[in-house]
């Protein structure tokens, strides 16, 4: 692993993912499930929960990149757009820096929409366990 070193997915937004989501972790703020709550506000139509969609950048990276063994140290999340449901979502993760005497790598975290606008940007901190 060397800086600029990357990696990406790409995601669909449906609603039951949504509705999951938010009977999982208890929010149902009718912004995310309620066409008729959503269409009287600035978005007119229910929005992806946020942190739904930063999970995505933590699949990532469990999984791939860097892969299994990394752990989370920190991340900083900026929401630049909505996301609505049946949005295709890139997740791009890029190497800024690595700290080698710590086992510690910065890495830029993207999420970006199917018109290529970015909706999440961020910086992670992640660990890399010792094989």
């Amino acid at each position: 692993m060397k800086i600029g070193d990357a990696a990406q997915t790409i995601k669909c937004y449906k609603k039951e993912l949504v509705i999951g989501f938010s009977q999982l972790t208890g929010d149902i703020n009718p912004i995310h499930i309620d066409s008729e709550y959503a269409a009287k506000t600035i978005f007119k139509k229910p929005i992806v929960h946020g942190m739904l969609v930063a999970s995505q950048i933590s699949e990532l990276l469990a999984n791939n990149f860097p892969g299994p063994g990394t752990i989370y140290l920190s991340q900083s999340l900026n929401f630049i757009k909505p996301v609505y449901y049946d949005d295709e979502i890139k997740c791009v993760v890029e190497v800024m820096e690595i700290e080698n005497e710590k086992g510690n790598i910065k890495l830029k975290t993207q999420c970006y929409n199917q018109e290529n606008k970015i909706v999440i940007d961020g910086v992670a901190i992640v660990k890399l366990l010792k094989k």
